[in-house]
């Protein structure tokens, strides 16, 4: 190392020329630590400490400020300015940016690189402007869903400049950071410095970094100390994993907060002969579905397959259990995302799979989009009661007309011990059985039918749409219960029925509930109904629901908007929480939870049964059609979501509303729809006929 005083500069260009080291892997090891302060100070070291001239001692702010200077010099001209022209200016409630954004250069042509969150608007015109100035019209090429980037490709009349990547292999946690942008300033880009806090986040597919990031440097470079380009700047959430617009916009909630998001240069530049033949970049699918549990400790045992899907065409079925994928070991669920979520459509992998006591090598091909899984229906009405006396099976509460398990011979009080040779103890056994079988497939079932086991067959059908009208849909309450129901019942007293009260800690308005006295053991179901505050109208809703309650235990819940006038978007977060709330406190029934309401309250009770589709068995909607800017996704196996649509015969909503059950039907959803008498704009009241109909709906969610 040469001493200090022999620098005729005392600024070079690269922090690697400063220290008189050519060697990268070595200049890298000075840097690898926790700050970047403690770096410089170890480059003093070196060089004053050890140096014959101690003199001239460097200022360690003044040198710190250089070495950041020239990276971002080394990068600069390659960042360039998006700027956007038509399109959406907001997609449900995110206001989109409408200024200008970054976008990396990657090829000497014009390939440019930027985050979809600038695009989500759907522009009708791109133009960028280069770093000397130049404004170039720019297409777009496609889209990378699985890590929100587009590729976009301007008419270059020279070669552009093209930034230099770090290698993954030279990540580390703790290296200098530095996020560039440039938006409003075109003659120069913005900086933001920080470090690498973390690799391989949303399971594998971005780096981390406490760099503020935000809508001005989304699409730009995060550089390293030499100058070279770690990853594309983007936001992105754990909770969504590339596809419809809305995951898109997920993670921009991260906005300058320390917590941002680069995808590594590297890929992109591996992915980007392929990305430029102009057809999108989606996620790969297996087209499976995973016992339910906590990903970090559940293994990933199959309990479902979609048909014609990657999983099905290698052969896998339901109880397989996922052990290695590409050669790396799979113990639990979260193992396996890491392992397949960087993955894209049509990209193939090797897995292996348990089988009993047999480990299977397969193949297979992945897939960007799957067909909305459509649930099987064997046609029983479980029992609530438990089982009684140290039996075990799921008892049959009652046979759906017409279904496979009438046309096997299955009858009201029958047993059910096995199907398809997995022994049943309990009604939530069968229902994961079923759950992996698929219509027209055959389930074998085995039944104790007054003490002697019968086995039957059945072909599985889609789950019915109807609303069943003639059959008893309760569950046999014993005689002294149906007794104690109509003695407590207000209606014979003349009293007027109490209220109870359920107020959340962190929102103003209070919600009112009725618990019905329901024996037996069994679990309520819960109808959580958005109404309008008004004490008189929740009175009269209760009374007017709680025999129906009573007969099929049913908690009925009533939640106010926060504002008297109407329901807003904003009060999701208030019926999230409610509904969370009221299933830990009254230990409900997840095969019986519905959620409804009429006009806009209806419209909300959809936007949270799709958003929310474990919490719900059921939605209810009256004259509403779907919100206009919810993207509907479909179905899968671990979500049985139904949908009652109700409309009065002068709605003005009708036409969006038989739109809309097309709509979720293609989606995979068992839709019912049901036609009421005329109403006024301003009744909320629901006659008789209407809320009996609904009552025999939600006393079938159960059913399988």
């Amino acid at each position: 190392m040469r001493p200090c005083c022999h620098y005729s500069n005392p600024f070079p260009k690269t922090a690697t020329e400063f220290l008189g080291i050519h060697n990268r892997a070595m200049i890298n090891h000075f840097f690898q630590i926790q700050r970047p302060q403690q770096a410089v100070a170890i480059v003093l070291f070196l060089l004053i400490g050890h140096s014959p001239c101690h003199a001239a001692e460097p200022n360690l702010a003044k040198l710190e400020q250089q070495a950041l200077r020239a990276a971002t010099d080394l990068v600069a001209d390659s960042v360039v300015q998006i700027r956007t022209v038509g399109g959406l200016d907001r997609v449900g409630r995110t206001l989109l940016s409408q200024g200008p954004t970054t976008g990396l250069i990657v090829t000497e042509d014009g390939y440019i690189v930027s985050s979809a969150f600038n695009f989500v608007g759907q522009p009708t015109s791109i133009l960028v402007r280069l770093a000397n100035g130049r404004q170039l019209a720019a297409e777009l090429i496609a889209r990378d869903k699985n890590r929100m980037l587009v590729l976009l490709k301007v008419a270059a009349t020279s070669a552009l400049p093209v930034p230099e990547p770090v290698a993954h292999e030279e990540m580390r946690v703790g290296q200098w950071a530095v996020a560039l942008g440039r938006t409003f300033q075109t003659e120069q880009v913005g900086v933001s410095v920080g470090i690498i806090s973390a690799l391989k986040r949303m399971y594998g597919r971005v780096i981390q970094t406490d760099a503020s990031v935000s809508v001005a440097n989304y699409g730009g470079p995060l550089v390293d100390i030499s100058g070279r380009v770690f990853g594309v700047l983007v936001p992105m959430s754990p909770q969504a994993s590339g596809g419809p617009a809305e995951s898109e916009l997920a993670g921009a909630e991260f906005y300058d907060s320390g917590i941002g998001f680069a995808v590594p240069l590297e890929h992109i530049l591996s992915m980007l002969q392929r990305w430029k033949q102009g057809e999108d970049l989606l996620s790969g699918k297996l087209g499976i579905g995973l016992s339910s549990g906590d990903p970090h400790i559940t293994p990933p045992t199959i309990v479902s397959v979609w048909p014609n899907s990657p999983a099905a065409d290698a052969g896998w079925q339901p109880n397989d259990l996922i052990t290695a994928v590409n050669g790396q070991s799979v113990s639990t669920q979260a193992h396996l995302r890491f392992q397949t979520t960087p993955s894209y459509a049509a990209d193939t992998m090797s897995v292996t799979i348990r089988r009993g006591e047999t480990e299977l090598q397969t193949n297979v091909t992945l897939t960007g989009k799957l067909a909305p899984y459509r649930h099987a229906f064997l046609g029983i009405l479980p029992d609530r009661k438990p089982i009684q006396d140290e039996q075990s099976g799921a008892v049959v509460r009652n046979v759906w007309p017409d279904s496979p398990a009438d046309k096997a011979g299955l009858e009201v009080g029958d047993r059910i011990t096995t199907i398809n040779e997995t022994e049943i103890r309990t009604t939530a056994d069968a229902l994961r059985v079923i759950a992996g079988l698929h219509p027209k497939h055959t389930a074998t079932v085995v039944a104790i039918r007054s003490e002697e086991e019968l086995t039957v067959e059945a072909t599985l059908s889609n789950v019915p749409e109807e609303i069943l009208s003639s059959v008893d849909l309760s569950n046999n309450l014993p005689n002294d219960m149906t007794a104690a129901a109509t003695e407590n019942d207000p209606r014979q007293s003349g009293q007027a029925l109490e209220l109870k009260n359920l107020k959340l800690p962190d929102f103003s308005q209070e919600a009112v509930y009725f618990l019905p006295t329901v024996g037996n053991g069994q679990r309520l179901g819960l109808l959580m109904w958005l109404g309008d505050g008004n004490p008189q109208h929740n009175q009269a809703l209760i009374d007017a629901w709680q025999s129906t309650c009573r007969r099929d235990g049913l908690i009925f819940l009533i939640a106010p908007p926060k504002d008297e006038a109407a329901w807003k978007s904003d009060d999701l977060t208030y019926l999230e929480q409610l509904a969370r709330t009221a299933t830990r406190r009254f230990k409900l029934d997840r095969r019986r939870m519905a959620i409804g309401g009429q006009g806009k309250a209806g419209q909300l009770a959809f936007a949270l049964a799709m958003k929310s589709r474990s919490a719900f068995s059921g939605v209810i909607g009256i004259d509403a059609p779907l919100p206009r800017t919810m993207k509907l996704r479909n179905t899968t196996p671990s979500n049985r979501l139904t949908v009652l649509s109700v409309e009065s015969r002068n709605s003005n909503f009708a036409p969006l509303i038989r739109r809309d059950l097309k709509q979720l039907r293609e989606a995979g959803y068992p839709t019912c729809w049901l036609q009421r008498p005329p109403t006024s704009d301003v009744s909320k009241e629901i006659d008789a006929a209407t809320r009996h109909t609904m009552a025999r709906w939600i006393a079938t969610l159960d059913r399988y």
